[in-house]
C-alpha cells in the first residue's frame, strides 16, 4: 500500500512541476525576451569599423570632448564635467518615425544623452539628434572628467538596444 502511494505522489509532483514550468515559460517568456533586448544589443560594431543592425549600417563618425558649454548663452558646465559629443554615421533607407536615445557607458556606468535645451551641442549642417531624421546622428553627453567611455548604445524608445558601437 505504501509503495503505491509513493508512486502516485511522485507522479503528482512531476505533473505539478511540468504545469508550473509551462506557466512560467508561457507567461514570462515574452517578458524575458523583452528584457533581454534591453540588455543584449542587436549588434556590436567594433571600434573604427561599420556594422549592420536593424536594416542600417552604423559607424562612429567623430567624437569630440568639450570643456565648456558649446553655446554662448546658458549655464556653465558643472565643475568636474566634460561634454562628449558623438556623431554616428547611419546609412540605409530613410528611417521610419522612430524615437531613440544614445546611452554611453564606461563598462560600469551608463549615461543617457542630453535633451534639447540642456547641454546638447548645436547640430551642424547635415547632422540631427532625431533618429527619425536623415543624415548623421549626434548625441551629447555630460560626463565626469575622469570617465573613459567604451561604447555608445543606440536605444529605442521601448528600451531595446539597436546597436552597440565600441569607441
Amino acid at each position: 500500500m505504501l509503495s503505491k502511494l509513493w508512486v502516485r505522489n511522485v507522479i503528482a509532483v512531476v505533473v505539478a512541476a511540468a504545469a508550473i514550468a509551462v506557466l512560467v515559460l508561457t507567461g514570462l517568456g515574452e517578458s524575458w525576451a523583452t528584457y533581454r533586448h534591453t540588455v543584449v544589443p542587436g549588434a556590436v560594431v567594433p571600434a573604427g569599423q561599420s556594422g549592420d543592425a536593424d536594416g542600417y549600417t552604423w559607424k562612429i563618425d567623430s567624437i569630440r570632448h568639450l570643456n565648456r558649454s558649446p553655446r554662448s548663452f546658458g549655464p556653465k558646465l558643472p565643475a568636474g564635467t566634460v561634454l562628449t559629443v558623438v556623431t554616428v554615421e547611419r546609412t540605409g533607407p530613410p528611417p521610419e518615425k522612430v524615437v531613440c536615445n544614445g546611452v554611453i557607458t564606461d563598462g560600469e556606468r551608463r549615461w543617457k544623452n542630453e535633451a534639447v535645451g540642456g547641454f546638447a551641442a548645436p547640430e551642424r549642417d547635415g547632422v540631427t539628434s532625431l533618429c527619425s531624421g536623415t543624415g548623421l546622428l549626434q548625441f551629447t553627453f555630460l560626463l565626469p572628467k575622469d570617465v573613459v567611455p567604451t561604447a555608445l548604445d543606440v536605444v529605442q524608445f521601448d528600451g531595446r538596444i539597436t546597436v552597440r558601437l565600441l569607441l
